[in-house]
């Protein structure tokens, strides 16, 4: 698949956006930017948290009443980092089903209800995958990621200044890809990353957001670089969401077993879910 094109205006407008979302990535505590060579020094960026405060913890209660939707919900939810609680602690969200006694002491709620709503802190079921991630985002990060991602390994083709090197993805979105490079790269520098999956080529151009020295994070000598993909197409967009997607629930379902999982399935909207989640086979 080759993106499509779009206004130069439209581009960097997208661009700057989906950047800005890449930076607030709560992995990271304090990163440089490199600027262009024609641009002197570094532009320091701090993120949501430095290296004198502790991570972020983001506390959460279930409080489901349908169960095997209830295990999914927990399954994904440590996916996605999520501390669980049953204590209302500082910032913890409850998240509960429409008609149940609602516990005490919880400052931020998340309702699952049957009938169409707008409002932020109601979510409609049958519920997507891609909803319940941005909906929990928005709680818990001061500029919410409006993208689905995941951490998956994938190996990837790099073509920058004139050479190819292979190496792996560390994560993967619908807009963008972080990755492990042999070599520094600058803001803005442009590249093409091809991805090989069994069904699927994608052939990606993208942009650095930022590039990070290891030795900065605390990871060795590892060079990690954050690109946006654009201009992209939807047909492109859609299939990276629903690969997403699926390897989120192929990595579930064997906690669930699969009786379980079939049940919590039909509490979801499967529109961008492939047929291979219903399947033994697994989903890479």
């Amino acid at each position: 698949m080759i993106a499509q094109t779009q206004p130069a205006e439209q581009k960097e407008s997208t661009v700057n956006r989906i950047s800005a979302e890449l930076e607030e990535s709560d992995m990271i505590k304090q990163i440089r930017v490199h600027s262009r060579p024609n641009i002197p020094g570094a532009l320091k960026l701090t993120m949501l948290e430095n290296h004198s405060r502790p991570p972020l913890t983001k506390s959460l209660f279930l409080c489901i009443e349908d169960h095997p939707l209830s295990e999914l919900l927990k399954a994904l939810m440590r996916e996605w980092g999520y501390h669980q609680t049953e204590n209302p602690e500082e910032q913890s969200l409850l998240v509960i089903s429409e008609g149940l006694p609602q516990p005490s002491g919880f400052q931020q709620v998340l309702t699952f209800h049957t009938s169409p709503s707008r409002n932020r802190q109601r979510l409609q079921i049958p519920l997507t995958i891609e909803n319940l991630y941005l909906a929990l985002e928005s709680y818990f990060h001061r500029e919410p990621r409006k993208h689905l991602r995941i951490n998956i390994d994938w190996p990837i083709r790099v073509t920058v200044r004139d050479q190819q090197f292979l190496t792996h993805a560390v994560t993967v979105a619908d807009c963008g890809i972080r990755f492990i490079s042999p070599i520094d790269l600058d803001r803005r520098e442009e590249m093409q990353i091809l991805i090989e999956r069994e069904d699927e080529t994608y052939n990606l151009h993208a942009e650095v957001v930022y590039s990070i020295v290891g030795k900065e994070i605390g990871r060795g000598d590892k060079i990690e670089v954050a690109v946006v993909c654009t201009p992209q197409s939807k047909e492109v967009r859609d299939s990276l969401r629903s690969r997403i997607i699926d390897n989120y629930l192929a990595r579930v379902r064997p906690v669930l077993g699969s009786n379980l999982f079939a049940e919590a399935l039909r509490q979801l909207n499967s529109t961008s879910m492939s047929q291979t989640v219903t399947t033994a086979r697994p989903v890479l």
